[in-house]
């Protein structure tokens, strides 16, 4: 939810909003140089937006907890944190 929000917050004149769900096999190659990825079926969930984008700048902040670009009041900035957070968790459970 947290994620569909954000893309939500990023149209504010309204746009088109995306959720798409696919299985995927993730093969050797694929992996090669990351660790604690193991090759196998995975689920990949897409979010996509008609929004305004994320600055340059701030793509290698937008995980990290209490960052935000909205205005004072109008969030925490906790929102894709979490949603690394799950991701995260999940990837721990599956070994």
């Amino acid at each position: 939810m947290n994620l569909v929000i954000n893309s939500r917050d990023a149209m504010p004149e309204g746009g088109r909003l995306t959720v798409a769900l696919e299985r995927v096999e993730i093969n050797e190659d694929r992996i090669a140089g990351k660790s604690g990825v193991a090759p196998g079926p995975f689920v990949c969930l897409s979010v996509t937006d008609s929004g305004c984008g994320i600055a340059p700048e701030n793509l290698s902040r937008i995980f990290e907890p209490f960052f935000t670009t909205k205005d004072i009041g109008k969030g925490t900035g906790l929102g894709l944190a979490t949603v690394f957070g799950i991701v995260e968790q999940h990837r721990a459970g599956s070994k």
